[in-house]
C-alpha cells in the first residue's frame, strides 16, 4: 500500500478510488504553505498536483522514496523536469483531457471579441441602448491564426473551420510539408506572416525559452488593426505591458487572457480601464466535464504505475 499526497483539487470519486487501494493525504489547499508540504512529503510514494504546487529539487529531495509525479492537467513549468529526469522519475499528464473545455473557451472568445459584447451589460445597466455602438463583426470568413497545432489547437481548428473560419498555422514542431496542414485545411506559414495576416491569433504552445515573450512589442505592432489575440496557454508567452500599449493605443481590438505571467496578478491595477480586455482566472481548461477527464486519466496512470513499476 503507497501513500499519495494530492496537494491540489480533484474530482471526489477518483480520491476516494485512490483511497481504496492507498494511503491517501488529500489535502487541496496545500500549495499555499511550502513549508506544511515539504513536513508532509515525506514518506510519499506518489505526488499528485495541478499547477500550483511547485515540484522543485528542494520538495523531491524532501520527499526520498517518489515513485511517480502526476499532473492534473499538461503544463509542466511547475514541475523541475530536468531534475526528473535525472532522477529517471516518471512525470506522468493527463494529455488530451481538458481539450475540449480549452478549445470551447477559445471560441467563447471569438465569438465575443468579434461582436464586442464585452461592455453591454453595463452599457444597459447604465441606461443606455446603444445598438449602434456595439456592431460587432461575424467570425465566419475571418482568418484565424493557431499557433501550436497540438491536441487544443487542433480541436480549435475543427471548431472554427465549421464556423466558416480560414486557418492559418504555424508549429516548429511539425514540418511544413506533413500531410496533418492539408487534412485539416489549414495553411502552414511562417509565424512572421501568421502575425500579419491573422484577423485573430490563438496559442497553444508550452512556456520555455524560446515561447518566452514570444509576443510583445514587435509582434503586436505587426498585428492587423483591430485584431485579436487569445492567451489559453501559459503567462509569460505574451508581454502584459506591451498587450496593454496595444490594446490602450488601440491598435489592437481586443484580447482574452486566461494566463498571466504572475497568478494571482500581483497589480490588477495594471489591467483595469480596458472594455477591450476580457480576463479569468486560468479556468479555460477548467469545466465540471475536464476535472472528471483529468482526475480519472491521472488515477488510472498512478494507480498503473504504482502496480507495475512501469510508466504506460
Amino acid at each position: 500500500m503507497a501513500n499519495i499526497l494530492i496537494t491540489e483539487f480533484m474530482d471526489s470519486k477518483q480520491v476516494e478510488r485512490l483511497s481504496l487501494e492507498h494511503n491517501v493525504r488529500y489535502e487541496p489547499e496545500l500549495y499555499l504553505d511550502s513549508k506544511a508540504l515539504l513536513d508532509k512529503s515525506v514518506n510519499v510514494n506518489a505526488l499528485i498536483v495541478r499547477n500550483k504546487t511547485k515540484v522543485d529539487k528542494e520538495l523531491l529531495e524532501a520527499i526520498g522514496d517518489l515513485k511517480v509525479v502526476g499532473r492534473l492537467g499538461v503544463g509542466l513549468d511547475n514541475i523541475d523536469i530536468s531534475y526528473c529526469k535525472e532522477k529517471k522519475l516518471p512525470v506522468v499528464i493527463a494529455e488530451g483531457a481538458n481539450a475540449k473545455s480549452v478549445s470551447e473557451y477559445v471560441m467563447m472568445g471569438l465569438l465575443t471579441l468579434f461582436r464586442g459584447t464585452m461592455s453591454s451589460t453595463e452599457s444597459i445597466l447604465k441606461g443606455k441602448w446603444d445598438r449602434s455602438g456595439h456592431i460587432g463583426s461575424e467570425i465566419s470568413g475571418k482568418t484565424l491564426g493557431i499557433v501550436g497545432i497540438g491536441t487544443i489547437g487542433r480541436i480549435v481548428a475543427e471548431n472554427a473551420r465549421i464556423m466558416g473560419m480560414n486557418l492559418i498555422g504555424n508549429d516548429i514542431e511539425i514540418s511544413d510539408d506533413d500531410d496533418l496542414w492539408g487534412s485539416m485545411n489549414i495553411e502552414c506559414c511562417s509565424f512572421e506572416d501568421l502575425v500579419h495576416r491573422a484577423d485573430a491569433i490563438t496559442l497553444h504552445v508550452p512556456l520555455n525559452q524560446e515561447t518566452h515573450n514570444l509576443f510583445g512589442e514587435e509582434e503586436f505592432k505587426k498585428m492587423q488593426k483591430g485584431s485579436f489575440i487569445i492567451n489559453t496557454s501559459r503567462g509569460g508567452i505574451v508581454n502584459e505591458v506591451d498587450l496593454l500599449k496595444y490594446l490602450k493605443n488601440g491598435h489592437l481590438g481586443g484580447a482574452m487572457l486566461d494566463v498571466f505571467e504572475n497568478e494571482p496578478i500581483k497589480d490588477s491595477t495594471l489591467f483595469s480601464g480596458l472594455e477591450n480586455l476580457i480576463l479569468t482566472p486560468h479556468i479555460a481548461g477548467l469545466t465540471v466535464e475536464s476535472n472528471v477527464r483529468v482526475s480519472q486519466t491521472i488515477s488510472d496512470k498512478v494507480l498503473d504505475f504504482l502496480i507495475s513499476g512501469e510508466k504506460e
